[in-house]
């Protein structure tokens, strides 16, 4: 395409923010103390759900997985870990949130735990769909890089079924 001069900021928005800088919002996100669970507490709690098949007594989900991990969606030579589940794991990019049929397959009931690449884009997920009233959202402590450093199950997916149109 002959772009030469792309930079890219090594920090994130979340850094970006932190160090004072303004931000500009078209349609800005509600404030939301967003909770995360980490690594050691969500292999336990996949394990609790699992032995009851994932479901409750009213048949609802106990536990499902948002994956909002970008890689999902590009071209790779290499394999992608998932956190390996038998509960539902759901692919999107942070931006089909935006799509109401997108977000429909979000479970409200049970919990819902967001995956990014480190944590970093959890909280704006939380934040994004605690706006259309969602309360059963956790972020994953250091994204899948915190999972897999900590020698967590994961299994290699060979496609994905993501919840974008």
């Amino acid at each position: 395409m002959g772009f030469r001069n792309i930079k890219i900021y090594n920090g994130g928005l979340k850094d970006w923010i932190k160090a004072g800088n303004k931000t500009v919002s078209i349609d800005a996100l509600p404030e939301y103390n967003g909770k995360f669970i980490n690594a050691d507490e969500l292999l336990k709690e996949i394990q609790a759900a699992e032995k009851a098949n994932c479901m409750d007594a009213d048949g609802q989900n106990l536990l499902t997985i948002l994956d909002l991990r970008t890689e999902h969606f590009l071209p790779t030579e290499h394999p992608i870990p998932d956190i390996h589940t038998a509960c539902p794991t759901l692919h999107s990019l942070l931006d089909d949130l935006i799509q109401p049929d997108a977000r429909a397959r979000i479970p409200r009931i049970g919990r819902v735990v967001t995956i990014s690449e480190t944590g970093n884009r959890d909280i704006f997920a939380m934040r994004y769909l605690s706006k259309f009233g969602y309360t059963n959202i956790v972020g994953l402590e250091f994204g899948m890089r915190g999972w897999i450093k900590l020698n967590h199950p994961i299994q290699i997916r060979d496609s994905i079924s993501p919840i974008r149109h």
